[in-house]
């Protein structure tokens, strides 16, 4: 069976809903043919947010590093799977997502070589979930900035081995949510605004 849950993000200055987080756990077409889901989901947070826009037909392109968009429709939207776990994220600001098993890989190695050395100090503290606590928020990061896989981005722990709820890049402020899905499970959303999140099932 197919299960397809929301999660509403509300700015804390108010109801107004800015942001939804789809979760699809079923079959799903990744690259070009799987456009049809994430415009799915735009038309359910059009209806949530109160807007009208018309999104079934929006064609979706690519920046030249890869961020995907709507051509004429202003809304954002960052998509993110792992498994069998599709995920979009859909605002109306900036925003970025992603999902991640916590699964054996060479994570020791991969720190070394991509993560700042306060994130790499995280990661020998907690280990493979240190790892991927770290990874999802950077991937997130970048989605929500549109630069390239871990650009020159600032750390996303402290010097006391902390993650970081906010970190300042190119003269803006961006806050990270953290999503529980699962114990093997790690997500992370990023706006430019702090939000709160808030969990409802279909």
């Amino acid at each position: 069976m197919c299960v397809l849950a929301f999660f509403f993000i509300r700015m804390l200055r108010g109801d107004e809903i800015l942001s939804s987080i789809y979760i699809y756990d079923g079959p799903f077409e990744k690259g070009e043919k799987g456009y049809d889901l994430i415009r799915q989901a735009a038309v359910r947070y059009c209806g949530e947010a109160g807007v009208d826009y018309p999104v079934l037909e929006a064609e979706i392109l690519r920046e030249d590093k890869g961020k995907p968009y709507f051509v004429d429709i202003p809304l954002e939207f960052s998509l993110s799977h792992s498994g069998a776990l599709w995920m979009c994220m859909v605002s109306q600001q900036p925003c970025g997502l992603d999902l991640q098993y916590v699964k054996d890989c060479k994570y020791e190695e991969i720190a070394r070589r991509l993560f700042t050395k306060e994130e790499q100090h995280y990661v020998e503290l907690w280990g493979q979930e240190g790892f991927f606590d770290v990874w999802v928020r950077k991937e997130a990061l970048c989605k929500c900035t549109g630069q390239g896989i871990f650009s020159d981005m600032p750390s996303v722990a402290d010097r006391n081995s902390n993650l970081l709820g906010t970190v300042a890049w190119n003269d803006r402020e961006y806050f990270f949510t953290e999503i529980e899905i699962a114990p093997d499970i790690k997500c992370a959303a990023c706006t430019d605004d702090e939000a709160q999140v808030v969990i409802r099932v279909l």
